[in-house]
């Protein structure tokens, strides 16, 4: 038998959400495709369109060009970027797209719509099967618009259909252990690796003096489950004399709420909501930013935090779910109570306030904790399991053949 194990492949990356979007699941299947891309793949996207009609293009995604293969969709009203392809025509689509590029393996990053159709799809055609996690059906119900007294029915719903759909894979990754953990406990998969989505360390220039003036960023989705309400809340009792200012960036269904917020907090003229930016205003906000919050309850890993500490910011965190693997001993940021304020207000100010020596110290301990996530690595780590996926479907095929012929 040849010697596959260095040669390009052919792969299919299949999700909900992708480019233009912007959210943890969409940010990671562009940077997966380009790096794998530059790693001299061949790399198609299954994704919904953005509008009513359906297209196959090469689109330029930061410098390479990948072919995305995308289902026209209508967005669900009551979120900023949730799409649905028809679900009688995901099937057919799909299965052309398979027959027609033939990939080597596919990667779904959802158990949903054009994730569970992939599956469908790729385990008829015996053609392996990888798949990450990065869904939890508890927060997205919340926008499902439906009585909350329907939503743990729903829910388990959810996590059924996931057992069923990443049941399937021959390989399940989740971003950390956590996230892992969690989604083993929600379903009967019976093993999930944890694998960092990972972090361009080459994108950004990380420096370890205090930058002038103090200045918290938050980059990320505008949705409930970011509690960015805790964030603004924590501010307005950020000491006035520290002349701190809030940098928050991104779009979602709750930035006119927050608005307000801001303005009956009486802290609007301190903090600027910048809305969606491009990668070159986000990463000079994060050369301004004296620190980096992120107060979500709902993070299976964070990739905006992963890029700041790249960048050698410090990091407040809420302690839930998967954030608290991206402290390190408290050396690089403070984690604190989820939905506390007081809390989160004096971990700001704490940080604000440290001595130079102090601050420098915890700079250079973000960014020595975010080479722990190099996206090299976790490239070359994702090419091992889609060969591992390959070797499983070759040896299913042949037990198959085997009782056939028996």
């Amino acid at each position: 038998m040849p010697d596959t194990s260095t040669r390009p492949m052919r792969v299919l990356i299949g999700t909900d959400t992708f480019a233009p979007d912007i959210n943890g699941a969409a940010r990671f299947a562009r940077n997966l495709a380009v790096r794998l891309s530059r790693r001299g793949h061949s790399v198609h996207v299954v994704a919904p369109s953005t509008n009513l009609s359906s297209s196959t293009a090469t689109e330029l995604l930061d410098g390479e060009l990948i072919t995305v293969h995308r289902l026209r969709s209508v967005r669900w009203l009551l979120h900023d970027w949730i799409r649905f392809p028809p679900p009688w025509e995901i099937a057919k689509a799909v299965c052309s797209v398979l027959d027609e590029i033939e990939p080597d393996v596919v990667h779904i990053q959802s158990f949903i719509n054009i994730g569970r159709s992939l599956s469908i799809a790729a385990r008829a055609r015996h053609i392996p099967l990888v798949a990450t996690n990065h869904v939890m059906p508890d927060n997205i119900i919340e926008y499902s618009g439906l009585p909350r007294q329907l939503h743990p029915p729903l829910t388990r719903f959810g996590w059924n259909l996931a057992s069923s759909v990443l049941g399937e894979a021959d390989i399940v990754t989740s971003p950390t252990p956590i996230a892992a953990n969690y989604l083993a406990k929600n379903t009967t998969v019976g093993s999930v690796i944890p694998l960092s989505c990972g972090v361009d360390l080459s994108r950004f220039a990380p420096h370890f003096t205090r930058p002038p003036g103090n200045r918290v960023l938050y980059v990320g989705r505008l949705d409930a489950e970011k509690r960015l309400d805790t964030l603004l809340q924590a501010f307005a009792q950020v000491s006035v004399a520290l002349d701190a200012h809030l940098d928050i960036v991104g779009g979602g269904t709750e930035l006119r709420r927050l608005e307000k917020l801001a303005d009956s907090l009486g802290i609007a003229d301190r903090v600027q909501f910048h809305g969606r930016v491009t990668d070159a205003q986000i990463d000079e906000l994060y050369t301004q930013a004296s620190l980096f919050a992120m107060p979500s309850t709902a993070e299976l890993q964070s990739i905006a935090t992963l890029e700041a500490m790249a960048s050698g910011v410090p990091v407040v965190l809420a302690d839930a779910m998967a954030l608290p693997h991206l402290i390190d001993r408290g050396l690089n940021g403070i984690l604190v109570p989820p939905r506390n304020p007081a809390e989160l207000a004096h971990a700001i100010e704490t940080i604000l306030t440290l001595p130079d020596e102090a601050y420098t110290a915890m700079r250079r301990h973000s960014y020595e904790h975010s080479l722990t996530h190099d996206s090299t690595a976790i490239t070359k780590r994702y090419e091992e399991l889609y060969r591992d996926a390959r070797a499983k479907t070759h040896e299913r095929a042949g037990a198959l053949s085997a009782i056939s012929t028996a």
